[in-house]
């Protein structure tokens, strides 16, 4: 037999040999690729799975619970709290709006560092208010992340607030380097009640994973439940504050009541002839000490 046949037919083989081993190394690539996006599938199902299992289990009992509460510092205290462990957040701020244009500290708390200002801490929020406008120029101050979100009306995330992302982070960097501390991802909420009207901003810092307690950010997915949690939380809000000014009214009704019945009773009491009698007593004693003191 020919040697440059047994040669052809050599090289046939062997390339079989390789075309054979791609085609096995290739199956096994795409065969692990399916594997890995079949199982990025899976833990998705299962995450969003979770999510509508927090919806129903945690998010909308979390609604009931603050729709009944009747105290304002334990109201602001729960909706602070109960978002914070719903996003495992380390930290966070609730914000409300005032009539001067300003969003004004009602309660911060921070589980690493121990602070908790406001609801039935005991202490005072001393920070000064945020302006939704500069003093100066009038101009919206959309610089504060806060203050956008309210402005904007939108929620608002930030993966790593030291990043370039158009924020005034000043603050926060300046509070971090005084407390040691380092503000990573940063979640922003308004609190609009039913007529869409903003009432407040719910803030919060520092998203960890449940399992590494590591930093990360907050994703779209809880995003849209704070979202829901937020709209929760200003029904319950608006509707204690509507009770509130309501009780407030029936207060100051019966004050006007209570002093309209006493001129009642005093015009009563003056206008009757017995009052009538001991004023026209009274002044003819007065005249006759005066005619005493006149002779003397």
């Amino acid at each position: 037999m020919p040697s440059s046949f047994l040669s052809q037919n050599w090289n046939l083989a062997w390339t079989f040999v390789l075309l054979s081993s791609l085609l096995g190394v290739v199956g096994i690539y795409v065969g692990q690729k399916t594997r890995s996006r079949s199982l990025q599938l899976l833990n998705q199902l299962v995450l969003e799975k979770a999510r509508a299992d927090k919806l129903a289990n945690i998010v909308i009992p979390i609604g009931l619970e603050l729709a009944v509460e009747i105290d304002l510092d334990k109201l602001l205290e729960k909706i602070l709290l109960e978002a914070r462990a719903l996003a495992h957040a380390d930290g966070g701020t609730l914000y409300l709006l005032t009539p001067e244009k300003t969003l004004r500290f009602v309660m911060v708390l921070n589980e690493s560092l121990n602070i908790a200002m406001g609801g039935t801490s005991g202490k005072e929020v001393t920070l000064p208010p945020l302006d939704l406008y500069d003093p100066a120029t009038g101009l919206p101050n959309q610089g504060n992340i806060a203050v956008s979100c309210a402005l904007l009306a939108k929620t608002i995330t930030i993966a790593d607030a030291y990043a370039p992302h158009g924020f005034d982070f000043s603050g926060a960097r300046a509070f971090d380097q005084r407390m040691n501390y380092r503000t990573v991802s940063v979640l922003c909420v308004p609190l609009r009640d039913t007529h869409k009207k903003l009432i407040g901003v719910l803030q919060l810092i520092n998203a960890l994973d449940p399992t590494t307690r590591r930093v990360i950010p907050f994703d779209d997915h809880l995003a849209q439940m704070m979202e829901l949690l937020g709209r929760l939380a200003a029904a319950a809000l608006e509707s204690y504050l509507k009770v509130k000014a309501l009780k407030d009214q029936i207060v100051e009704l019966k004050i006007q009541i209570d002093e309209a019945k006493k001129e009642r009773q005093v015009a009563e009491i003056t206008e009757s002839d017995y009052f009538k009698d001991l004023q026209t007593k009274a002044r003819a004693m007065r005249s006759k000490i005066k005619g005493r003191d006149s002779q003397n």
